[in-house]
């Protein structure tokens, strides 16, 4: 997310001011305490699943992790199955209204998180059961949503189809509430997204124009799946301008290689390489992790640590123990940090589960311009053909290019549904 120190209130765009910066992005709808006494259940509400109950006071209360993901829709069934009674199926049935005011809100740019946990009746093949947010759950389904952020409290024996950030409760001091610990990478994948398929077009021009027409495909879907309202959401807005980047450096890159000049495009590899690792970190939590990447945008390390300090400070004049604070302080930043880490933020990615080493560390030597990478261009100084790239780098740079795009255009496609309700 972009800095803001220039006192700029907004960009303009035409004759229209665009006020949104990092502190100004609305991401989650206002919360508001209400008295226990006002709550009222709605008739359409079934019975209470025993298993989420059982999960969710275990999550709570720091006996279990919670692990915030992306779950395909079929993948999920909404509603429970009922062990004590045989397996019998049960599902709230929120009426229509219900489910299309959510509809609208997600239109709207707000991403709700389900609850799942693993399905234990061995005679449905579904892998999560969603007992607690049907609603949710079918507003997704109508409007034909490929992945939705979840919130998976009983993961199963086999990995989760994305990665993951493991949340858990300190059960020492259960009223903070569950903290991220780390991210849990997806087993390293089987199959990966390919725009360009297994044979490479000869000519990279017809690559990039195979790029640059996906994306203006999706940049259309977005714009008309979404639906401005008075309380909108900013989510869209954010998946428009990582959309708008890629398509701006890859035409960037188009240029540079019409001109032969392989080895600066390869340093703009980099900066798709991290808009789509950016790109992956907000797209699984969008109503949290924005949070995360707006303040590493604001905060270097040094003054993530002095935030850290300041915290802890503030914790204990309020008469918590110097040990803890400094505990809490340290939990409550450790997203912050992983959103200011590449090597933490490519376990989110498929490519960068398959491939980060090999991309980042390469890629870092063409943007430093290092002495391995000086010393590959002396070694061709009596060559005639010095400006040439081995065939094989440009094959790899090439299929990286692939593979990025595709990745970053696999997430934006299960992330808009059709434009209904």
């Amino acid at each position: 997310m972009p800095k803001n120190k220039s006192g700029r209130k907004g960009l303009v765009t035409g004759k229209r001011v665009v006020g949104l910066n990092s502190v100004s992005i609305r991401r989650t709808q206002e919360v508001r305490e209400i008295p226990i006494e006002d709550i009222v259940v709605p008739d359409w509400m079934g019975d209470d699943d025993p298993i989420f109950s059982c999960l969710y006071r275990k999550y709570i209360t720091g006996k279990i992790s919670g692990f915030l993901t992306r779950v395909p829709m079929n993948f999920v069934r909404e509603g429970f199955f009922l062990a004590s009674r045989g397996f019998e199926y049960r599902c709230d049935q929120p009426p229509e209204d219900v489910v299309r005011q959510t509809m609208r809100e997600i239109r709207g740019g707000g991403r709700p998180s389900l609850h799942l946990y693993s399905n234990l009746n061995a005679s449905s093949d579904v892998r999560f059961m969603c007992p607690d947010d049907v609603a949710v759950c079918l507003a997704y389904r109508k409007l034909g949503f490929g992945a939705v952020p979840a919130v998976v409290l009983s993961p199963g024996k086999d990995s989760l189809p994305f990665s993951s950030f493991e949340t858990r409760v300190d059960a020492r001091y259960v009223a903070r509430g569950a903290n991220v610990r780390g991210i849990v990478s997806a087993s390293v994948p089987k199959k990966i997204p390919s725009i360009t398929g297994i044979a490479l077009p000869e000519a990279p021009a017809e690559m990039l124009d195979r790029f640059q027409k996906e994306l203006a495909r999706l940049v259309g879907r977005l714009r008309l799946f979404h639906a401005p309202s008075p309380n909108e959401m900013h989510y869209h807005h954010m998946v428009f301008s990582a959309l708008v980047r890629m398509q701006e450096t890859l035409r960037a890159i188009q240029l540079l290689l019409e001109q032969e000049l392989w080895y600066q495009a390869l340093s703009l590899l980099r900066v798709l390489y991290e808009i789509h690792l950016n790109f992956c970190f907000d797209w699984m939590q969008p109503e949290t992790n924005y949070r995360y990447l707006a303040a590493a945008a604001v905060f270097d390390n040094k003054e993530v640590s002095r935030q850290k300090e300041v915290m802890s400070n503030d914790l204990v004049s309020k008469g918590v123990a110097r040990d803890i604070a400094v505990d809490q302080a340290g939990a409550a930043w450790k997203p912050v940090a992983l959103a200011s880490n590449v090597s933490e933020k490519a376990k989110l990615s498929k490519i960068g589960i398959m491939h980060h080493r090999d991309i980042y560390e390469f890629l870092s030597q063409i943007t430093h311009q290092n002495f391995e990478v000086a010393s590959l261009h002396a070694n061709r100084f009596n060559d005639e053909d010095f400006l040439i790239i081995d065939d094989s780098v440009r094959k790899t740079y090439l299929r990286f290019m692939d593979l990025i795009v595709s990745e970053f255009a696999f997430c934006v496609d299960q992330d808009i549904g059709v434009a209904i309700a």
